[in-house]
């Protein structure tokens, strides 16, 4: 049990360190859960009379729950906001490249109707399915590399700006586009980040750094980082675009096949949205699942930039049931 304390203790105060290896940060992805089993372990020390040790235990496994808290437990309601403007969606999706079965995730989008939709793992049977779609999203960009799991997406409600080619870095799996949204022009980002190391996370991250850095702002970037919010590699990616992460979102991922339940309690949060200082998040929620290993992410903004007065069509309204936190 000693050692088992002292491999979760490296495990737990190591992660803080993360910006010096990626070894490191590597390990702070699963800071929540060893702190949970650090916990354990510290009571089981305790139990047997070593106070010391369980003690020892105890401090680090507190610290690391005290910083990983705000993004493990999802908004239970929205935060009380002063905005009187529009509000819009926000719907970050990965869609899981091999999932057979489409009909949940368009029938989820037309139950939400956010008005943009950042995805993630596309395929030519995706894009063939998001066909379908058109009429509701006319505005429709996808990045993909000759990958077989291919890669980003943007779908749109509201029209991309004239003139803007937008942003397709295969390498880097990130695509953006700018949006008019009644009168206001918002950089919307979808990304997709590989493994934490030993995996290209970070070479992707150096790689995009320089492009993010143009975006400006208001910008808002969802996607699939494979990395938890309170890693150094979300602060790396947040500060080379100028952005914050959006807490209160929660766990995302979990082992493909088992229940969204385990996965919304005992998952990663590892699907991320970041705003820029032009925007004011409203409220973030995770919708019921679609079949991915991942949880869907809505969120609900308003831009401090303003705009014109919101025309008459509806884009929030959105039906109860389909409210997985919620359910």
């Amino acid at each position: 049990m000693l050692a088992v304390a002292a491999g979760l203790g490296f495990a737990v105060l190591g992660g803080f360190f993360g910006d010096r290896h990626p070894l490191l940060d590597t390990l702070a992805h699963f800071r929540a859960h060893a702190c949970v089993a650090l916990l354990f372990a510290a009571i089981a020390l305790c139990l047997v009379r070593l106070w010391a040790a369980g003690l020892a235990a105890l401090a680090p496994a507190c610290l690391g729950l005290v910083t990983v808290a705000p993004f493990m437990l999802p908004a239970d309601a929205p935060p009380r906001t002063e905005e009187t403007g529009p509000r819009y969606t926000l719907l970050q999706l990965n869609l899981r490249w091999d999932l057979e079965d489409t009909a949940p995730t368009l029938r989820l989008i037309g139950e939400l109707a956010p008005d943009v939709v950042a995805v993630q793992e596309m395929t030519g049977e995706w894009q063939d399915a998001f066909e379908s779609i058109r009429q509701r999203y006319p505005y429709q960009f996808f990045c993909a590399p000759p990958r077989f799991e291919g890669d980003v997406a943007i779908l749109s409600r509201r029209p991309f700006v004239e003139g803007d080619t937008g942003v397709c870095d295969v390498l880097s799996a990130f695509a953006a586009r700018r949006i008019d949204f009644n009168g206001v022009q918002v950089i919307v980002g979808s990304e997709h980040l590989r493994w934490p190391w030993p995996g290209e996370q970070w070479r992707q991250i150096d790689r995009v750094a320089p492009r993010l850095a143009a975006l400006g702002d208001p910008l808002v970037i969802a996607g699939d980082f494979n990395a938890t919010p309170w890693s150094a590699a979300i602060r790396a990616y947040a500060a080379a675009s100028g952005t914050r992460t959006v807490p209160g979102v929660g766990p995302t991922w979990f082992v493909h096949g088992l229940s969204d339940t385990l996965a919304r309690f005992v998952g990663l949060p590892i699907d991320q949205v970041l705003v820029s200082q032009g925007v004011n998040v409203v409220s973030v929620e995770r919708p019921v699942g679609t079949g991915s290993d991942h949880l869907p992410v809505l969120l609900t903004f308003t831009l401090a930039l303003g705009g014109l007065p919101e025309p008459s069509i509806q884009t929030v309204e959105r039906t109860p049931t389909l409210r997985g936190d919620q359910q």
